[in-house]
């Protein structure tokens, strides 16, 4: 959802806008070149198998296609780093080479990039750093990272975004929402889904990882969370220096480690088991209990420190659930947890309810059956899993909040990470033994005093307000003035019902009236002196009765559609 102007927006300069048509047009022609540059079009050409004799092939155009979506720029170079993940997706040769979009992206202009921090700083290098290293330490799709140590001698990583990339986001974003908004008109599946709703939100996603304080906000918010939980020291988290942090500019810890993308490349024997269980056990606390997650855990976001704790890096992407929608996430899983199908679409219900009450019956034998099916003992999470997901979804219309959807994106980008790196993890019986955890965490005493207090403040709130209340329903009820309103079809819904039915009834007696007249006007004798013929007034009244029938037809099909 989008969020209001902020009073510091005003000041941070005028936000970059998604261009012109000539601008966005040219953009659609210069992807196109690229496509074809690097012979990824037609793209019945590409080879997606996994047959052995074709490796060297699907090792050439994956290069080729990562130097494309280099080229490109911005949002098409995150679009790579989500698929490096998808090894169920795509042969390990496609994988393979577009995972080096997590750590050799070329790197910024340094003469750029020193001008850009000199103006964000508002002076020279030497005087806010005591040294700069000009040769990035990672280069990403909208930033890159420099080592940098300040004046006390404490080493922080400088995160300072590619000159012009807001523009060219912004623009690759609004070209990307129009496609979006035409697959919408044109695909009923999409419109269930809601594949609008979910574009608009990852493209606000991206429009945020090129506000920096966005960024900020977000690591520091993470911190707090992870400082409440039950074990702040299982995931380090960098510490921030907001004093020379904008909107360009982010300075944080600079951590030594090797991130996990590193570790796959050089195809390492390291025990990766117990460091991706505690980011499990972090994510599942981010999203069900805190309602803020990292939501962008791929590999290149990912470091094992010297002492082989995780550590998370990279907070342009970062999710929150609002707490109604963590209260249906925490009965999903306890639910889960029990093995207790009907409270599981219990609380999908609350989320999604059916348009149709007497649709609910199947809907919840199928929700049984999928989570039997889909996520029973031995299962594993896959792309099949979110397809019949999306399936049991669409066939009943339900529309998942947005925010929901992007957690599902999340664990799913998560569980690429995993099955490439650990594909023995069991996501689910692991999630499991983990949520049990994170529950025991959750009622220790600390935790749960905190929530006998606010429940308790609640309560006296609610207590102060009702003799209040009592006194003016005693004094209506004493005087003769207490009313009850009761507003009928307050339901958009309703509404729309009724006045469709009202309209089809209105369209089919006036076609049926004009019918009868046509048949009387064409059953009557000829009158030379009328203006209009009888056969003339006949027919045009027996063309009306058609149109108007017809109208009636479609507009009734067009109702048990929306249905």
């Amino acid at each position: 959802m989008p969020n209001p102007p902020r009073l510091s927006d005003l000041g941070a300069g005028p936000a970059a806008e998604p261009g012109t048509l000539r601008t966005r047009a040219r953009r659609f022609a210069e992807l196109l070149s690229i496509a074809r540059r690097h012979g990824l079009v037609p793209f019945r050409r590409l080879d997606f198998s996994r047959d052995p004799e074709t490796s060297d092939k699907r090792r050439d155009q994956a290069e080729h296609l990562r130097r494309a979506l280099e080229e490109a720029g911005g949002g098409f170079v995150k679009m790579g780093q989500l698929l490096s993940t998808r090894d169920d997706l795509l042969p390990d040769e496609w994988t393979e080479g577009l995972a080096h979009l997590q750590r050799n992206v070329t790197p910024a202009d340094p003469a750029a990039v020193a001008a850009l921090l000199a103006t964000d700083l508002h002076a020279p290098l030497d005087e806010v750093f005591q040294s700069f290293d000009t040769t990035p330490v990672a280069a990403a799709s909208i930033a890159q990272v420099h080592r940098a140590r300040l004046h006390d001698g404490t080493a922080v990583a400088v995160k300072v975004q590619r000159p012009g990339i807001d523009d060219a986001v912004r623009r690759d974003v609004d070209i990307a929402l129009r496609v979006v908004r035409f697959m919408a008109r044109t695909s009923t599946e999409a419109r269930q889904i809601g594949v609008q709703d979910v574009a608009a939100q990852y493209a606000a996603d991206l429009v945020r990882q090129v506000d920096f304080t966005s960024e900020l906000r977000n690591l520091e918010a993470l911190r707090a969370a992870q400082a409440r939980s039950a074990r702040p020291d299982e995931v380090r988290l960098p510490d921030s220096y907001p004093e020379l942090s904008g909107r360009r500019v982010l300075v944080m810890e600079f951590l030594e480690g090797d991130t996990l993308s590193a570790i796959r490349a050089a195809r390492s024997d390291r025990d990766l088991d117990e460091p991706m269980r505690a980011i499990l056990r972090v994510f599942l606390r981010q999203v069900v209990f805190d309602g803020i997650y990292h939501a962008d855990m791929h590999p290149g976001n990912v470091l094992l420190l010297p002492d082989g704790r995780p550590a998370l890096i990279d907070f342009g992407s970062v999710g929150r659930l609002d707490p109604g929608l963590r209260d249906i996430v925490q009965e999903l899983l306890a639910s889960y947890l029990q093995d207790d199908t009907s409270r599981i679409a219990d609380a999908v219900l609350r989320m999604a309810p059916v348009r149709r009450a007497q649709d609910e019956p199947d809907f919840r034998r199928d929700i049984a059956r999928f989570v039997a099916e889909e996520l029973g003992p031995g299962a594993r999470i896959g792309v099949e899993t979110v397809d019949r997901a999306v399936e049991v979804f669409g066939q009943y219309r339900l529309k998942a909040p947005p925010d929901f959807v992007a957690a599902a994106r999340a664990l799913a980008i998560f569980e690429g990470t995993l099955r490439t790196l650990v594909p023995s993890f069991d996501l689910l019986d692991e999630s499991r033994n983990l949520a049990r955890e994170q529950i025991r965490d959750q009622l220790r005493p600390g935790k749960l005093r905190d929530v006998a207090l606010k429940e308790l403040f609640g309560l006296v709130s609610t207590a102060r307000r009702l003799p209040r209340r009592v006194d003016r329903i005693g004094e209506a009820i004493e005087t003769g003035k207490l009313t009850v309103n009761i507003r009928l079809f307050a339901d958009q819904r309703d509404r729309r019902t009724l006045s469709g039915l009202i309209r089809r009834v209105l369209l089919v007696l006036l076609g049926a009236g004009a019918g009868v007249l046509a048949i009387v006007y064409l059953a009557s004798p000829a009158r030379p002196t009328a203006a209009l013929s009888t056969a003339a007034a006949g027919g045009l009244l027996g063309g009306a009765a058609v149109v108007l029938l017809v109208w009636a037809a479609i507009d009734a099909w067009r109702a048990r559609r929306r249905e």
